[in-house]
């Protein structure tokens, strides 16, 4: 009988302790849980914001993944493997304005710099700047 009185009482303490429930009650068996602390407000607060500006920056990071694709598409990056480059690159270093706005100027050169690296994923017939013909009048001789 008294190992079954010690697991009883280990279980309480690691309820109260790891949870903050502290069970109350005559018999034991009908016991009911009560927070023994209530949370501060201020922690909450803390938490909540924590937390929107974690999905801020989520979104913003996806936004200038999203631009990052459609300016290699632009300089010629086959469209099926635009998303795939954008993995490639380091767009840490880009900016959002105050508008939600990503810093497509930087965006562009890290894009430029990342087809100068790897040139095996353009579409035929384009350069770095985009499409372009070897010869000026767009003929072929």
């Amino acid at each position: 009988m008294a190992r079954k009185k010690k697991h009883k009482r280990q279980q309480q303490n690691v309820l109260e302790s790891v949870f903050g429930i502290k069970l109350e009650g005559g018999d034991g068996d009908h016991a009911s849980p009560t927070l023994s602390a209530t949370p501060d407000p201020a922690a909450v607060e803390a938490r909540a914001e924590e937390i929107a500006q974690r999905r801020e920056r989520a979104s913003y990071a996806a936004l200038i993944r999203t631009t990052a694709a459609e300016a290699a598409r632009e300089v010629g990056i086959r469209k099926d493997r635009a998303r795939g480059f954008v993995k490639l690159l380091d767009l840490s270093g880009v900016s959002v304005s105050s508008d939600g706005e990503p810093d497509t100027t930087e965006i562009a050169r890290i894009v430029r710099a990342g087809v100068d690296e790897f040139p095996e994923l353009r579409a035929r017939g384009t350069t770095a700047y985009g499409s372009a013909s070897r010869y000026p009048g767009g003929g072929n001789s």
